[in-house]
């Protein structure tokens, strides 16, 4: 079997500063450079198609361990600039023996089961058609004039039509890789002069997954898949929980909104520091040099010119996160006292949420406006106060961070044994309006929840992380049970103590029947806060 990668990329776009689909232009090179490196380090012999530009960047910039480059892409014309899929369907026509193409936003942890890799067909899983594909669907049948055979019968079934993900993709029927690429180039071409009618970015799923899934379908060819489970194309939820690598899952993939979440960005990026600091640096030092800002403004405060630079401060920052006398004072240079004029982003965001928003009654508006000054006060009071970190402190923090889920998690048979204790340097404002459930409908992408959350009176928990980050701090929405989880947390506890003192907020019915899925909940919510680095594991509690 050979597995393979594809990128093109134009020559117009910089990739210091086109994000191409990315929260970040960094985050693009830092999603390659980690797909790139697992799959090596599974599998060693990972081969790479891509045109000259993609190629120089990848190879030469980046200095991915690809065991083969084939430029095959320079020639390649594109009836339209955003058939972004088209280079993979190139790159599947040239492909003469087995092989499994991998996405560049897959990330690989362990090897596919063997069983997987015999099959004819290869996917990542089946897909339903929600309204994603649906409306599409409506919007090729009005505008195109050409559809394949397996296309157009499966859009007059009276079945809902289905795809497959192309996360991965390939097989050992290389017959049908043949055909289904000259298929997909005619559905194309004959529907060339029709594109600008039409959403080309949706199209691309049409003419890659749609097509793949019911060309199959018309051979009475079985697919294989990674994941058992049909998802409806809009649902894909734990793909991107890169938290939980290595330790609790194996295969992640970024795509879609994922991409585009800059919190989930940041936990790839952290990944990738993790395992290959070299790399990582070496991206950031591109950007660095290239004068483009990047998601972490320590490295450009500091004097780093050279990888090594980079280690130094890797190391001196986790010496100095476990110093003793850091952990119970702190001493803040991250915010100046003296610029009590400096412009916070995310109270320049609710400001303009305030002023935008649909609010009928003058009461609510009023209450609204109050409370905002109440919690704008609290928040500069906590960014210019007395408890100041040190961002190397933050830092090694961070480095820190990234292991604490699996060293809490991996092994869920004596989870109840260890000890987790409320970080210190976190702060909670309560407030009489969600604004940190605004604020992250407003930065979050593909986050249900977010999407459907309007401005209600209430009462509410504002978690606040201090970040070296450009706005110096992370702002969480918190449920009312975690703000209680963490009342629990001043002093070190385990889990099992925790959970027994958690019961006291729980209905006695919840206790006496349902204690499990309560205690579930509880540890879901524990979870959640030691990725929002409000919780951190302890190792020295005494018995």
């Amino acid at each position: 079997m050979n597995y393979i990668q594809t990128l093109y990329l134009d020559k117009s776009k910089d990739p210091l500063n086109h994000s191409f689909g990315w929260a970040a232009a960094e985050y693009h090179l830092m999603s390659w450079a980690l797909s790139c490196l697992q799959l090596n380090k599974n599998y060693e012999k990972v081969e790479l198609y891509a045109n000259s530009q993609a190629a120089s960047l990848l190879l030469d910039t980046l200095k991915l361990p690809y065991q083969a480059v084939h430029v095959t892409h320079d020639n390649l014309h594109f009836a339209h600039e955003n058939l972004w899929a088209l280079p993979k369907i190139l790159t599947y026509s040239l492909q003469d023996s087995p092989f499994l193409h991998i996405d560049g936003d897959v990330f690989l942890f362990s090897k596919f089961q063997d069983s997987l890799l015999r099959g004819e067909l290869i996917a990542q899983n089946i897909e339903d058609a929600t309204d994603y594909y649906t409306s599409t669907q409506k919007e090729l049948i009005t505008n195109f004039t050409y559809f394949p055979q397996c296309v157009r019968t499966d859009f007059e079934s009276s079945v809902p039509i289905r795809a497959i993900n192309a996360g991965i993709l390939g097989g050992n029927n290389i017959d049908f890789f043949k055909e289904y690429a000259s298929v997909a180039f005619e559905y194309i071409q004959r529907n060339a002069r029709h594109l600008s009618s039409i959403n080309v970015d949706r199209f691309n799923v049409f003419f890659e997954q749609h097509l793949f899934y019911s060309l199959a379908k018309e051979r009475n060819i079985p697919i294989s898949v990674l994941i058992d489970d049909v998802i409806n194309d809009n649902e894909y939820k734990y793909l991107g929980d890169i938290h939980e690598a290595p330790c609790c899952k194996s295969y992640f993939h970024l795509l879609g909104h994922l991409k585009k979440d800059e919190y989930t960005c940041v936990q790839m990026a952290a990944k990738l520091r993790e395992l290959y600091p070299e790399c990582y640096y070496r991206i950031i030092s591109l950007f660095k040099k290239g004068n483009v800002a990047t998601s972490i403004s320590l490295y450009h405060s500091k004097k780093l010119d050279r990888i090594e630079d980079y280690l130094v401060l890797n190391k001196n920052a986790k010496d100095t996160y476990r110093k003793p006398k850091f952990q119970k004072g702190f001493k803040i240079n991250n915010f100046d006292t003296e610029q009590n004029n400096v412009v916070i982003p995310e109270l320049a965001l609710l400001e303009t949420i305030i002023g935008n928003g649909k609010i009928d009654s003058p009461f609510v508006k009023n209450e609204l406006e109050k409370d905002f000054k109440i919690f704008s006060r609290h928040l500069l009071k906590y960014l210019h106060g007395s408890k100041r970190i040190c961002p190397e402190w933050l830092y090694g923090r961070d480095l820190e961070s990234i292991n604490w889920y699996c060293q809490l998690f991996a092994n869920e048979t004596v989870l109840k044994e260890k000890a987790i204790s409320k970080c210190n340097e976190i702060c909670i404002i309560e407030s009489g309006f969600d604004w940190a459930g605004l604020v992250n409908k407003h930065r979050r992408v593909g986050i249900r929840y977010y999407q459907g959350l309007e401005i209600t009176v209430g009462h509410f928990f504002n978690l606040v992380v201090p970040e070296i980050n450009k706005n110096g701090f992370s702002l969480f929405d918190l449920d009312e049970l975690e703000k209680l989880i963490l009342d629990q947390l001043d002093n070190p506890v385990s889990i099992e103590v925790l959970l027994k003192k958690m019961q006291c907020y729980a209905e006695d019915d919840v206790v006496r029947y349902h204690l499990e899925t309560y205690n579930s909940l509880i540890i879901t919510f524990i979870k959640q806060l030691v990725v929002k680095k409000a919780i951190k594991p302890i190792f020295n509690i005494a018995k």
